[in-house]
């Protein structure tokens, strides 16, 4: 039997609200779609084509924590719209959390559009008041400091609130007794934190380097309630994201998105190596490239050259780090023609693979190659505009990625001492 199978004593169930979709499918229909005859499936690998040395490192920290029950494993997936929905990266997260009894350990980084007047992912609902303006890594013009969303929201209300909970009977809230906020130090607004039902935090520790704000609860909660307060006229409050964590033995999936965002877009980010300590990112999945490609002055050399540049950033802060590089998903310019930029773009991957030991998963291979986004939309797994695709399509994506991790990761159980 497959050896990390034998592991998986829980199958996924993301039935009801959550996955209505044009089918009326849901995730039990996961192994059936495997089957479509356009799946790539001799793709479905993860590739290291250089030096592996961080993902035996990584494979490591799994054993111990799937194995003996020890420490935490930060995943961090980085990209545009595709992320920031999060629903391929919520396939994931809900896939690895269910590879052993016990090891759901939280939520992790979030931020919440909404405060942007943005898509927010289904899975969290974030309720506010106040007016808030946004700065999103997209806009070239502002050089207000970002960090790992990739986005922030201010706000200068005399008062505002928000509210974080979670939601969708099948996929069962997150607890958590930590809470960082990211956000502006300089003449910042009063912040008062609360839990569930008024539970007030025992801790406010205050970190002036990385720009956050800590607070310890004494049990674990589900809800997030912040007030903030102007006390003077010049006072201000910005937020750049928000971690929800435990002290659990366990994995985080963190997902950060932006729609529209490039790799010229992430390295405007001055903070995002900084932010990317503090979580300790274990694995970083960079899928980048899509709005590259769409651009029509792409050039794969400068495309490239970026993305030595955002990899050179994660390892400034987190050189032990494993990173996996995803090929663009298939996609249409128009809906009219295939976009052929992302045979460039897996070029450059695989080249970035040999010279800087990252590794890559080929999702315009397992898509089933350029043009197969038709088939896609065909079997109501893409949208119409032959660039995004829908709920279904996103977990199926999600699981074939989960897979290909597993496969990788039971090659490195067969080689064990």
């Amino acid at each position: 039997m497959n050896a990390l199978r034998t592991l998986n004593l829980y199958i996924p169930l993301l039935v009801g609200e959550c996955f209505l979709m044009r089918r009326n499918t849901n995730a039990q229909d996961l192994p059936a779609l495997k089957e479509l005859p356009f799946i790539g499936h001799a793709a479905n690998k993860i590739e290291l084509l250089g030096d592996s040395t961080a993902w035996n490192q990584l494979h490591d920290r799994m054993d111990r924590l799937l194995f003996q029950g020890e420490g935490q494993l930060n995943v961090v997936h980085i990209g545009g719209s595709h992320v920031q929905a999060d629903m391929w990266s919520m396939q994931l997260r809900h896939r690895l959390q269910r590879m052993a009894p016990g090891i759901r350990a939280g939520r992790g980084f979030l931020f919440p559009y909404t405060l942007a007047n943005s898509n927010n992912p289904y899975w969290y609902e974030p309720v506010h008041t106040g007016n808030w303006s946004a700065v999103r890594n997209v806009n070239g013009a502002d050089s207000s400091l970002l960090g790992l969303a990739g986005i922030s929201a201010t706000t200068r209300d005399s008062m505002a609130t928000l509210r974080l909970s979670f939601r969708g009977e099948v996929y069962a809230g997150y607890t958590f007794d930590r809470v960082e906020l990211f956000h502006n130090l300089d003449s910042c607004m009063a912040i008062t934190i609360n839990g569930a039902k008024g539970l007030q935090p025992l801790s406010v520790t205050v970190d002036r380097v990385t720009q956050r704000s800590i607070y310890q609860f004494d049990r674990p909660t589900d809800t997030l309630h912040v007030r903030l307060v102007r006390m003077d006229s010049i006072q201000r409050f910005t937020l750049r994201g928000i971690q929800l964590g435990s002290s659990d033995p366990g994995i985080f999936l963190h997902a950060c998105g932006v729609n529209g965002a490039n790799t010229t877009s992430w390295l405007r980010c001055q903070a995002l190596s900084d932010e990317m300590a503090v979580v300790g990112a274990d694995l970083v999945i960079l899928s980048i490239g899509i709005n590259d490609a769409h651009d029509p002055d792409f050039d794969a050399q400068r495309y490239k050259a970026n993305y030595v540049d955002l990899i050179a950033h994660i390892r400034r802060t987190r050189p032990e780090a494993a990173i996996l590089l995803t090929t663009n998903t298939d996609s249409y310019v128009k809906r009219r023609t295939p976009n052929r930029n992302a045979e460039a773009v897996r070029q450059v991957m695989r080249e970035l693979s040999v010279e800087h030991g990252v590794g890559v998963w080929d999702a315009l291979g397992v898509m089933g190659g350029v043009g197969a986004i038709r088939l896609w939309e065909g079997n109501g797994l893409a949208n119409r505009d032959r660039i995004h695709l829908t709920r279904e399509g996103y977990a199926l994506l999600g699981d074939l990625l989960f897979d290909a991790w597993q496969e990788l990761y039971d090659a490195h159980l067969r080689n064990r001492p």
